[in-house]
């Protein structure tokens, strides 16, 4: 999985943000509601991780939007510097200068501390992603200290997509 900051607007991330604008409104909307003004200048905190499968005709999107309110606490491993959060997932799917967006439910979604104290730098969490073409499926996971984290892995289908 890749992640992306869409906090402040750029070319690099600007097809994650079209995936998530309504998101991306709501929470902005949230912050200023409880008198937070500090995002004036742009999106308040919001991340997201994708998976892209491109081919010549299609291209297809997997995304997870971490924000505030949009996400829930699943699981904390402080010594791993790992928070896990269910977030909303949409799968896009980009077609002949055409754009669908499906609601995909929610999914994990890991968020690393930088430097945890004892790790040496290495991280002992990994979100991952792949595609199985013959099954027209993604499967996606997150391990921490080894092991699968439950409720995490999915089999996410686009076949019928």
């Amino acid at each position: 999985m890749s992640y992306a900051n869409l906090q402040n607007p750029s070319p690099q991330t600007a097809t994650y943000r079209d995936i998530w604008k309504d998101a991306i409104d709501i929470n902005n909307r949230a912050y200023k509601a409880r008198g937070d003004q500090r995002f004036n200048d742009g999106n308040a905190p919001a991340t997201e991780a994708h998976f892209v499968i491109w081919s010549p005709t299609k291209s297809v999107v997997l995304s997870i939007l971490n924000t505030v309110t949009g996400c829930t606490l699943k699981e904390l491993r402080a010594a791993a510097g790992a928070t896990v959060k269910l977030c909303p997932l949409r799968i896009a799917i980009y077609e002949g200068g055409e754009v669908r967006t499906l609601d995909g439910g929610r999914a994990c979604f890991l968020e690393l501390t930088p430097n945890v104290v004892g790790t040496n730098g290495n991280p002992q969490a990994a979100f991952y992603a792949s595609y199985d073409v013959a099954a027209k499926t993604v499967k996606t996971g997150l391990i921490i200290d080894h092991q699968p984290v439950d409720g995490c892995s999915q089999n996410i289908a686009l076949n019928s997509q």
